[in-house]
């Protein structure tokens, strides 16, 4: 299907022929170097055309060191058929440009924008005794899991009863397992699936913090819904996440991969000892600055550069 698609936009773009064509993704290029050959097709039939790639992540994510170094070889062939490049983030740039020699005048950086539910209106939700966490999204060793759960059990004796976890999202069940494992909670709750949109909005409504303890990632669709929801946001101080996040402060943050350090900063929110309304106000301001109207203009710009 991927290959007679790329024979449908050859076609079309023949026809057409654009100032610009944006790709969102190589969706081969993990596997395979083949789109060299659709890039090197799209050149000679549309030389004028200006090549526009978006890089979403730098790597695939649960990618080891070897297969990254194959992937560096693999998107070699590819990039000298680009133009430009669009990366969401200033830091993502950084790591982009150093991994694969790409030079910075060809990256731009442009936000994404918050993933807003549809037909869901957002409120501020008024705190009920039980600290009520979530953490949704397919689960993996690179999204932290593990850490969130080891947190939960570091809580002390008393705060188990005055927190709840729940944890929303696909797993593999060997790692299912080990989860359910280190759980010495029964406040601790797995949902070991995907759910409907309309589930996730309802498990958000009914929480008060979403966590995200990913140990690395470039930009985060998670996080992109989580600022549209007014729910207060705990991540692990990754410089995506750092970034993405900017003006929010020290009680959003913990260690990354420190279990310890999350579990300190629950307790904190568990005893009030945090001004909530002022992060939910800054919440509100990144939820505007990340704003489709905002990006669009950004991205317009861009386009008219070029």
């Amino acid at each position: 299907m991927i290959i007679v698609n790329y024979i449908g936009l050859i076609t079309h773009v023949a026809l057409r022929k654009p100032d610009i064509l944006h790709l969102q993704w190589l969706p081969l290029i993990e596997v395979s170097t083949i789109e060299k050959y659709f890039l090197k097709i799209l050149r000679f039939i549309v030389p004028k055309t200006q090549l526009l790639l978006t890089i979403h992540n730098v790597y695939p994510h649960n990618s080891s060191e070897t297969s990254r170094q194959i992937y560096r070889e693999r998107f070699s062939k590819v990039e000298p058929y680009f133009d430009k490049f669009i990366v969401h983030l200033e830091t993502t740039k950084k790591e982009f440009c150093s991994a694969f020699g790409i030079s910075a005048e060809r990256v731009k950086v442009l936000h994404h924008g918050v993933l807003a539910p549809k037909g869901h209106d957002t409120i501020r939700r008024q705190r009920s005794k039980v600290l009520k966490l979530i953490m949704f999204g397919n689960q993996s060793t690179y999204k932290g899991t593990d850490v969130f759960v080891d947190a939960l059990t570091m809580l002390p004796q008393g705060y188990k009863k005055k927190v709840h976890a729940l944890i929303v999202g696909k797993m593999y069940s060997d790692y299912l397992n080990k989860l359910e494992e280190k759980k010495n909670n029964e406040n601790i709750e797995f949902i070991p699936e995907y759910v409907s949109d309309e589930d996730l909005y309802k498990y958000i409504a009914h929480s008060d913090i979403i966590v995200l303890p990913y140990r690395e990632i470039s930009q985060s669709g998670v996080l992109l819904l989580a600022l549209s929801t007014k729910r207060l946001i705990i991540t692990s101080d990754i410089p995506s996440f750092k970034e993405t996040l900017m003006g929010l402060g020290e009680n959003t943050f913990f260690e990354n991969g420190n279990a310890a350090s999350l579990s300190k900063l629950i307790v904190k929110y568990a005893d009030n000892l945090v001004d909530e309304n002022k992060q939910l106000d800054a919440i509100e301001s990144l939820e505007a600055k990340y704003s489709w109207m905002n990006v669009a203009k950004k991205y317009r710009a861009f386009i008219d550069e070029m």
